[in-house]
């Protein structure tokens, strides 16, 4: 029992030195010693425990997507108000609060590319953009013209990259600001923040048809007449 326990414990130990050394030099520029070192293991535990680098770094992914995807689910299954939404965004934002690399991890994932960004890609797009994509389609078709039509592929990934780069630039949004970025009074605001700014998106836009346009043009044609 006591064997598991201490199992259990280096797993978990593995796992964080590695989301904070993939987070800040990428896959390629970290090496199974270094994450052992930073953990307290030795390099053979950790590849008893994960196999190889590689597994380790899709384990690594999991674990830091899984709560977001749990929390992206539990608010795309309720209805879509700025109750929900703030609810939402605070749950995102204390479990990136908490712990910091899993930002940097994300936006590291983003610039790496190649064949070990594909790992968090494919760990993006089903689970987290395509529901996103669906509820969208949904909100917008059951609105009667209420809801504007936006494009879910930049909606999703502007979000995405809003929050999780403010967890990643501290120092100057601490200059920025005078103040704590990650404050509970902070949060709150950025909180608020974001919701303002998602239930404009969400807004009809004019359009060329509205009275107010067609004063506009109205007046231009009889300027230029």
């Amino acid at each position: 029992m006591v064997e598991r326990a201490e199992a259990r414990g280096g797993r978990a130990a593995i796992l964080e030195a590695a989301t904070e050394l993939f987070a800040r030099r990428g896959f390629g520029g970290v090496a199974v010693q270094e994450i052992a070192d930073q953990a307290g293991v030795h390099k053979t535990t950790v590849l008893y425990q994960f196999g190889t680098k590689e597994a380790l770094h899709e384990a690594v992914l999991d674990h830091a997507l899984e709560p977001v995807i749990t929390m992206m689910n539990d608010f795309l299954a309720g209805e879509f108000n700025r109750e929900r939404l703030s609810w939402y965004l605070d749950q995102l934002q204390r479990h990136v609060a908490t712990d910091p690399s899993v930002a940097r991890l994300m936006l590291r994932e983003l610039l790496e590319g190649g064949e070990y960004g594909d790992a968090y890609l494919d760990r993006f797009v089903g689970p987290v953009y395509e529901p996103a994509e669906r509820r969208l389609q949904e909100a917008r078709t059951a609105s009667d013209g209420r809801v504007a039509e936006v494009d879910p592929a930049l909606f999703v990934h502007d979000l995405h990259v809003q929050i999780m780069s403010y967890f990643c630039h501290g120092a100057l949004l601490e200059r920025l600001m005078s103040t704590d970025p990650y404050s509970v009074d902070a949060l709150i605001a950025r909180r608020n923040y974001l919701v303002d700014q998602i239930l404009a998106q969400q807004r009809p836009h004019p359009t060329d048809d509205s009275p107010h346009d067609a004063t506009q043009v109205s007046a231009a044609k009889s300027a230029s007449g």
